[in-house]
């Protein structure tokens, strides 16, 4: 994987915006890549979380409900699957389903948490901005 493109998907990222560079070291350190072909599930509705959440580097998903109704679509520098670390039964509330060809990194909480405590409040943030999206 390109680190220039990694590097700005994470850059575009709201979520990571305004880390400094140690704490986007801890980032790159703790991630995992994976890569998804097109119509392939990332997340799948009801599976445990196990406390992962990703940064889409290259392509694009879509976000489906339960009813099949594409809920949104997102890209590079998109983050997916924080609603599932927050909720309490910490499972997933959608399906991630790729579009076309998709390169993500993933994390999982544990793992940066107490280095970044910061970045977990902002993901919880977005969670609950989603949550109340779709449920509206």
């Amino acid at each position: 994987m390109d680190f220039n493109t990694v590097r700005s998907a994470i850059t575009r990222s709201s979520v990571f915006r305004g880390l400094d560079q140690a704490q986007l070291d801890v980032l790159f350190m703790t991630a995992s890549a994976r890569e998804f072909s097109s119509g392939e599930e990332i997340y799948s509705k009801g599976e445990e979380s196990e406390g992962s959440f990703a940064l889409i580097v290259s392509g694009r998903v879509s976000v489906v409900a339960e009813s099949g109704q594409i809920l949104k679509e997102l890209g590079a520098g998109e983050v997916i699957g924080e609603v599932g670390i927050i909720s309490p039964q910490q499972r997933r509330t959608v399906t991630v389903r790729t579009i076309q060809p998709t390169v993500a990194l993933e994390w999982q909480l544990r793992d940066i948490e107490e280095k970044l405590p910061e970045l977990v409040k902002t993901l919880k943030d977005l969670a609950w901005k989603r949550v109340s999206d779709w449920l509206e």
